[in-house]
């Protein structure tokens, strides 16, 4: 009787084993997957952004994605995720061999090890020692108050502003570098790529020794990413954030306890506005701009609005640099003829990293397509820059070109070291005098001071935020320090820093609750598969606050973040409602099967925010 009940037990565990089996075998083939996933993905990251460091990591999962570049999806798609997929079937077929052989144990031993050298070795231990993890959790645990020590308040600095206030271009030039010359002018590289910019360098000011060999600033730690570019460059601090969770697209003000160029030209009577090809959400720039100097927003989405492009054109991250320039000239033709003074910033694009965008203005003179297109963007500006030499209000106006940050391209730079990347400036027609002749040695941070110092403001002590001004003999801090110094003080946790950003961010769902948003009713069509657009409508708007309303837009996408989709500045019609038929032939395949439909609405006193979001079934 017990050998049957032993016979009994063993047939109920051999009848569960298969079970087990099976599931070991996918948990197998999901751990190659992930396992080559996890290291290919590293490794393309780290290709594709050669300088990457952890508070640029931090920064760019904490703010707003949308309005990104598509074009490095399909490569991410093709280098990581397919070869991926592959492995999981190889390693399907590699079980299968070695179970018909009577060989699973020593194939299942072989998977595990090359899973844990490709995902762990190859994927996770890379990461760490790449990024410095261990540095940046130190650097978070340990606070310095170098920032503290060394910044001056602009709020509290008597700023004399000359009797006839000087108009203000400033230009930012994607990843644009002073490297890019060669050494003859004082860059790195074989070639001058850009002997345009070089010459408009040379005839103004870089803050170099020589009259041929041009200089540039570097970016330290918190400055080497766009958005951190343009917070230095006009605050004078580095972008150091500890908004969590993606909140940065939920804030209504932006390191509110920062006083900024913006906030500074405001409070003196100047008319603002910044114009990018691309979505000015993306980065959190919309809300720095709205929320320290009230800039007019003209990004992708205004030139929509002012059919300047069609709805459905997009090209790179947005529209390229040769419309950029155009509708910069309208605006500033409009500009000029008001009483005020003007300030007009732009962002040029086509210079992004991986290779850039190559338009019909370049040329194949250089072996690399991010040559031919970093020299195209040297005619470019240097076009405009005549066409504003050209105009009668130049004469009372200053222009800055300067790189937002040093390129993530690392093969254009070959072995040029870190310490030796410098990004191109050049302060044109300043109303200022260089007090030295020395070759400065700068930030980008030190443009802040340098900018107004150019516009003929005087600055009692020469200094703001934490830059100099560069006409005035005063010590930049890379000068009284070191860049290494710098750099290393800026990566460490500051409490300064985190009260200076006095977070006020609230979600979009307690800012409606409160009024604060208007609330609206969204309603598309049906839409079904294959279809090149889908009808959307706002049917009712909520405004209890009565707040003005500037624009309503539209995203459809087939991420519920609104990534890479579609943006449509939905038309008022004339019974108070709104509509758009949004192109979404480009971002839809055949295993979307839901279409996110989302509305923000854009008031002068909040800004851009999330109002209203629905799913709409493929059929």
């Amino acid at each position: 009787m017990d050998n049957l009940e032993k016979t009994s037990e063993q047939k109920e565990v051999k009848q569960g084993h298969p079970k087990l089996r099976v599931l070991g075998y996918v948990l197998l083939v999901f751990f190659a997957f992930l396992s080559v996933l996890i290291g290919l993905s590293v490794r393309w990251c780290f290709s594709t952004w050669q300088r990457l460091t952890m508070e640029e990591l931090v920064y760019t999962l904490t703010a707003p994605i949308t309005g990104t570049g598509q074009g490095m999806i399909g490569e991410y798609l093709l280098k990581c995720l397919a070869p991926a997929i592959v492995a999981g079937l190889l390693t399907i077929v590699f079980l299968y061999i070695a179970k018909r052989i009577k060989k699973i144990k020593p194939a299942i031993i072989i998977i595990v090890v090359a899973c844990l050298f490709v995902g762990g070795y190859k994927g996770v231990y890379n990461f760490w020692t790449t990024l410095n993890v261990g540095d940046y959790l130190y650097n978070m645990t340990h606070p310095s108050t170098f920032i503290k020590d060394n910044y001056v308040d602009p709020s509290k600095v008597d700023l004399q502003f000359p009797q006839k206030k000087r108009n203000l271009i400033y230009v930012y030039l994607e990843s644009m570098e002073q490297t890019y010359t060669d050494p003859s002018v004082g860059g790195t590289h074989k070639q001058n790529l850009i002997p345009e910019l070089t010459k408009i360098a040379q005839q103004n000011e870089s803050f170099s020794n020589s009259k041929t060999k041009i200089n540039g600033s570097h970016s330290v730690s918190g400055t080497t990413f766009t958005m951190g570019g343009i917070f230095a460059a006009t605050s004078g601090l580095p972008l150091k954030t500890n908004i969590k969770n993606n909140e940065m697209s939920d804030q209504t003000s932006f390191f509110d306890g920062v006083t900024t160029l913006g906030d500074i030209l405001k409070d003196q009577g100047y008319n603002q506005a910044f114009m990018i090809g691309s979505d000015a959400s993306f980065g959190g720039r919309d809300k720095y701009f709205n929320s320290h100097g009230n800039y007019q927003i003209d990004d992708y989405n205004w030139a929509k609005r002012e059919k300047l492009i069609d709805q459905d054109y997009k090209v790179f991250w947005g529209y390229e640099d040769e419309k950029l320039f155009s509708f910069a000239k309208r605006q500033l033709s409009s500009l000029s003829k008001d009483d005020k003074p003007f300030n007009f910033t732009m962002l040029t694009v086509d210079t992004h990293f991986i290779d850039g965008y190559k338009c019909h203005l370049c040329e194949d003179k250089f072996p690399s397509q991010y040559e031919n297109v970093m020299a195209c963007s040297s005619r470019q500006v240097s076009a405009f820059i005549k066409w504003c030499q050209s105009q009668s209000w130049y004469k009372d106006t200053t222009i800055v070109l300067s790189g937002d940050h040093p390129t993530m391209n690392g093969g254009i730079n070959g072995n040029t070291e870190w310490k030796d990347r410098k990004v191109y400036t050049a302060y044109i027609n300043a109303d200022a005098k260089r007090e030295t002749t020395n070759n400065r040695n700068y930030a980008t941070l030190d443009n802040f001071p340098t900018t107004l110092a150019a516009m003929g403001v005087k600055i009692p002590g020469n200094k703001l935020g934490l830059g100099v001004n560069l006409f005035s003999k005063e010590k930049t801090l890379l000068e009284k320090y070191s860049l290494n110094h710098v750099d290393e003080e800026i990566k460490k946790k500051s409490a300064f820093m985190d009260k200076l950003q006095d977070v006020r961010a609230k979600s979009a769902r307690q800012l409606l609750k409160e009024g604060q948003i208007p609330l609206v009713t969204i309603k598309a069509d049906p839409y079904k598969r294959n279809s090149e657009t889908i009808n959307t409508y706002v049917t009712k708007i909520k405004n209890p606050k009565n707040l003005h309303i500037t624009e309503v837009l539209v995203n459809a996408s087939y991420r519920q973040d609104g990534a890479y989709g579609m943006n449509n500045v939905m038309e008022k019609q004339s019974d108070g409602t709104y509509k758009s038929t949004v192109n979404v032939s480009s971002i839809l395949n055949k295993f979307t099967n839901k279409v996110y439909v989302t509305v923000y609405v854009t008031t002068q006193e909040n800004g851009k925010y999330k109002s209203a979001q629905i799913e709409v079934p493929i059929k």
